[in-house]
């Protein structure tokens, strides 16, 4: 059956990438810094990049009230509403003008969509969690995600292209981006979920229902010491990485002055493209280890990838930014992977829902704060003296490092105890 549901899921995905390709933070960003840059103050223009290109972190604060929708109902159903939601959100958005209303409603229509997806992403898991083993999950999810982020990337660009030729030109390719998300819908709306029955029965007498509360997730955490002490890792290590996208976009914009099309190859198409050339190297280790023994050397790629960047800034050689980005797509390759799937080596069948809410509601925390964080960092440099707002990559590069060294401390003492590696 996991075979049979493949073309249809490769349909799906595949469409929903070009709806994401235009969702793409960084493409965005370089989109709200050059085209709304006097619509407001430059802090009110630089909090709004901050919003785009953090949006697909901080809208899964919402996932836990995703997963309680999502109990009792078809999951196929769920997900297809929330997609064609994304897409209404994709046709409204060339209505933004270029004044503050206007960068208002762009940054709004982001977040919705966003929060959308984040939607998707928990019920998702269930799905994909139901349908596919634990010893293809991985295999699948990185075929998916190869041919999604070849989608997203060649669709980023040809925005790009288009920014590159004419400012407005952005407007005539979001509504074909809505167009894909609105017959993902209609494609996703019958597909079977494996065992559903069983699965929704499993809820009823597990901790499903019960789980989709804030106080129910922090019990959640309390009870669970090992998979706790993985989310501190993440929030530390997540929180650092969450600050360099609007960093790199305001740095490539006001710092290298670069054109429209090498900001979005940068800050998106690039990195998304060469994800999708990593992603089956990072899912042969993720299917044949545990999260922490992925984590372990997974994270040293976000920390090479924030050297380069921070060395490409201090002696400004434009050259390091390409470097830096391929390292970020081969980063995110592996950190989508372990994102989506590596809550599944701590929970059970009946509460898979409800660690996946948990993970993805603490990386919207991290996702609300972090960019704004990076954002005020740059300019509170900048207003000390001209410039030293280059140096700002220091900051998610002492965050990633600590969260780094965290994981390996966790890795030893599983190590140690004998624990599953």
């Amino acid at each position: 059956m996991a075979g049979a549901l493949v073309p249809r899921e490769r349909l799906g995905w595949s469409l929903n990438a070009v709806a994401l390709g235009a969702l793409e933070g960084g493409l965005l960003g370089v989109i709200v810094k050059n085209q709304f840059a006097d619509a407001a103050s430059p802090l009110a223009v630089s909090l709004a990049v901050a919003a785009v290109t953090g949006a697909p972190a901080f809208a899964n604060l919402s996932s836990f009230l995703f997963a309680g929708l999502a109990l009792g109902r078809d999951r196929a159903r769920v997900l297809s509403g929330l997609m064609a939601l994304i897409g209404a959100c994709l046709l409204f958005m060339p209505l933004a003008q270029h004044d503050a209303a206007g960068l208002i409603l762009l940054t709004l229509l982001t977040v919705v969509a966003r929060v959308a997806w984040s939607g998707i992403l928990t019920v998702r898991a269930t799905v994909w969690r139901a349908n596919f083993p634990r010893g293809l999950r991985g295999h699948v999810t990185a075929r998916f995600e190869r041919l999604s982020s070849l989608v997203v990337g060649s669709f980023s660009a040809l925005v790009g292209l288009a920014l590159a030729w004419s400012g407005g030109a952005w407007r005539l390719l979001f509504p074909l981006a809505a167009c894909c998300a609105l017959a993902a819908a209609a494609v996703y709306r019958r597909t079977p979920v494996r065992r559903q029955g069983r699965l929704l029965q499993a809820e009823a007498l597990g901790e499903g229902r019960r789980g989709l509360s804030l106080r129910a997730m922090a019990a959640l955490l309390r009870r669970d010491r090992d998979f706790r002490r993985y989310m501190i890792g993440m929030m530390v290590f997540g929180g650092g990485n969450l600050m360099v996208l609007p960093m790199l976009v305001i740095q490539v914009v006001d710092y290298f002055q670069l054109g429209r099309m090498q900001q979005v190859l940068i800050t998106s198409s690039l990195p998304v493209l060469v994800l999708c050339f990593t992603v089956t190297f990072w899912a042969a280790r993720l299917d044949s280890r545990h999260i922490i023994s992925y984590r372990v050397v997974h994270v040293w790629n976000f920390v090479a990838m924030e050297v380069v960047f921070g060395l490409a800034v201090a002696t400004h050689q434009p050259a390091l930014l390409w470097l830096g980005a391929a390292l970020m797509g081969s980063a995110l390759g592996g950190g989508q992977l372990g994102w989506n799937l590596g809550h599944n080596d701590f929970a059970g069948d009946a509460d898979s829902s409800v660690y996946m809410a948990t993970h993805v509601s603490l990386t919207g925390v991290r996702g609300l704060v972090m960019p704004v964080i990076g954002v005020a960092v740059v300019q509170w440099l900048e207003q000390l003296r001209p410039g030293l707002g280059a140096y700002a990559m220091v900051f998610p590069l002492a965050l990633t490092l600590a969260g780094s060294l965290w994981f390996v401390h966790l890795y030893r003492e599983r190590r140690r105890l004998g624990l599953p590696l």
